[in-house]
């Protein structure tokens, strides 16, 4: 996990409801009227096990299966994104137009699989409902920006720029059947929690459940200022 928190600030620099809890799994609010703050985990919450392994773009490229579009890259420049499937985890790297890298960026990971949990208890799989009885400060919201559940503060969204995206005409081969490419068009919504990284000029970082049909369906991480 110190790898992904590392790799996405290298990327990405160019309460629960009842009175006084105190538990680690909400808030808690001495008055039902103040705004509720997101949901807070440490970095020991997000802690995956087992241990996702993490690639450089060779080996990941003869590991799993690969797609590849060109696109909008973090840092809002032209390039190629690139999706490895290994496993139940996909890793997403990208080679931008402007650079002369010899092989694509690292940029992150999504986890498609119930056989990881973080250590918080959260895995894919896991309804929305059983999510919310545990960390009820979530943010749920669609990719529009529009709160699903009950509106919190203390954060910024969803960011679609850390993520594969292409608009029509980018790609000659891609099937776009008239449409923009964005990879949170397979999701419904999402929940988001804040990252506690622990130092005070550390870019935010976030946790997000993507979710489909009412349940975990992806859990990734991203940074939600990036460009």
């Amino acid at each position: 996990m110190k790898k992904i928190f590392r790799m996405i600030m290298v990327v990405f620099l160019a309460g629960a409801w009842c009175v006084g809890c105190g538990d680690g799994t909400g808030h808690g609010h001495a008055d039902e009227n103040e705004p509720v703050r997101i949901q807070t985990f440490t970095k020991s919450d997000v802690t995956v096990t087992p241990v996702i392994e993490e690639y450089d773009f060779a080996t990941a490229k003869d590991m799993g299966s690969m797609q590849q579009i060109r696109g909008m890259l973090p840092g809002a420049s032209e390039g190629v994104w690139y999706m490895a499937s290994i496993d139940g985890v996909e890793y997403y790297y990208g080679k931008y137009d402007q650079k002369d890298a010899e092989e694509p960026e690292y940029f992150g990971y999504a986890i498609f699989s119930s056989s990881y949990a973080l250590q918080n208890g959260i895995s894919v799989g896991m309804t929305m409902e059983e999510v919310l009885e545990k960390y009820p400060d979530m943010a749920v919201m669609n990719f529009d920006g529009s709160y699903l559940e009950n509106e919190v503060t203390g954060h910024q969204g969803w960011n679609p720029n850390t993520y594969p995206r292409s608009y029509v005409g980018m790609d000659e081969d891609w099937d776009y059947a008239g449409k923009d490419y964005e990879w949170s068009d397979r999701f419904d919504c999402i929940m988001i929690a804040d990252i506690d990284l622990g130092a005070e000029d550390t870019l935010p970082l976030y946790l997000a459940l993507m979710i489909k049909d009412h349940a975990v369906a992806a859990i990734t991480f991203y940074c939600p200022t990036a460009g």
